[in-house]
């Protein structure tokens, strides 16, 4: 099955820089919403359906590689995908740069092939996983529909997607193969890549309540990234939760100062609905994150009974910690943690599942177009 999966993965990465190579003759006007392209990005030679795999978030990972929490708000960004590209970016620095203002386009590049990677490692991960409770059939299908889900394309980019789920299923599945320590260091790992690392603990705790003494090192390793990274915030900026404060710095409406109840958030996107043109960004915008946020959290509460209840709760705290800052901005990517959702989808639509992994296709098309052009996603 690994030949393919990565037959699989090559078919998908190939199909992203087709797709990122046409977006041009879509979009030609290019949106640049985003700071630090020109010093980050474009400095790497290399066409815009390339590095534009870096843009928006992937900026700020690696200016964090490069120089450190330097710049202000960029404490946001967990520290262990820029400490890989950092470390493990054995290509030649170009000297000529200056430091102060430009990002080595080595990074870039280190970047772009670790996240392929990482996500090649989900992939093996995830079928394993899925092996365990599904058939064969199922798990490839539910591989498939991974690589056509709309955003799946954040795997491929410089963002810590790929990173984070490689971790987390990888320590799901060491955790449920009974690997307890290993499964508690690679947890460890995901909780200093993403905050909702931290609610791996609670997958340990339900899957391993029946041996406790024995899996109880795999809960005390696995908040260790997490608890670690606010040591460093605090005795560096004196502010151990400057990762959660530093959240209004991005814009997006978000609210480091209090907990904002999802019946709230979906009431101030309905208000948007009500005030804002159709044919605006903002409304296309608006609809975009209403209706990956809404649709994912309703099928986790139509399909409690079938999902195991350790993936049940870690979806469903993963996808709603997000919300409580007040908005629903970037869940259409945030949602690709719900792995739990593409089995139960692939059983759910049967005989139309090819109706389904051709809509998301199309839809991840137009999105990636978007995304490379310079224009908000996710």
């Amino acid at each position: 099955m690994f030949t393919k999966i990565v037959k699989y993965f090559l078919v998908w990465r190939v199909a992203l820089f087709v797709v990122a190579f046409a977006s041009a003759y879509f979009l030609p006007v290019f949106g640049a919403r985003f700071p630090y392209y020109d010093t980050v990005l474009q400095i790497t030679g290399l066409p815009n359906w390339v590095w534009g795999f870096g843009n928006f978030d992937g900026v700020h990972y690696l200016k964090i590689a490069y120089e450190g929490y330097k710049a202000a708000f960029s404490q946001a960004f967990f520290p262990l995908y820029p400490i890989l590209i950092r470390f493990l970016n054995i290509l030649p620095r170009d000297l000529s740069l200056d430091p102060r203002y430009f990002v080595d386009p080595s990074y870039f590049y280190t970047g772009l092939i670790l996240s392929n990677l990482f996500f090649l490692g989900f992939m093996v991960f995830f079928y394993k996983l899925l092996r365990l409770d599904y058939s064969e059939k199922i798990a490839k299908l539910s591989l498939i529909l991974v690589l056509v889900f709309p955003t799946s394309f954040y795997f491929g980019s410089i963002y810590t997607e790929s990173l984070f789920l490689f971790l987390a299923v990888g320590s799901i599945y060491l955790f449920r193969t009974k690997n307890y320590f290993w499964a508690g260091i690679v947890a460890a790992l995901a909780s200093a890549t993403r905050v909702i690392g931290i609610f791996i603990p609670i997958v340990f705790l339900i899957e391993g309540r029946k041996e406790l003494k024995k899996s109880f090192v795999s809960l005390l390793l696995a908040p260790a990234g997490i608890l670690i990274y606010m040591f460093y915030l605090y005795k560096n900026f004196g502010d151990s939760i400057l990762f959660l404060n530093s959240q209004p710095g991005f814009g997006a409406g978000r609210s480091a100062q209090a907990y904002i109840l999802l019946p709230q958030v979906l009431f101030r996107y309905i208000k948007i609905f009500l005030s804002v043109k159709i044919t605006t960004l903002t409304f296309f915008n608006a609809a975009l994150e209403f209706i990956f946020a809404t649709i994912p959290l309703s099928l986790l509460i139509v399909f409690f009974k079938k999902i195991r209840p350790s993936y049940l709760w870690f979806s469903l705290l993963a996808l709603i910690l997000p919300t409580l800052t007040g908005t629903l901005s970037s869940m259409p990517r945030y949602v690709l943690v719900a792995f739990p959702l593409f089995p139960l989808l692939t059983q759910l639509v049967g005989k139309n599942y090819k109706f389904l992994a051709a809509g998301m296709a199309i839809i991840q098309i137009i999105l990636l177009s978007m995304f490379i052009r310079g224009y908000w996603v996710a």
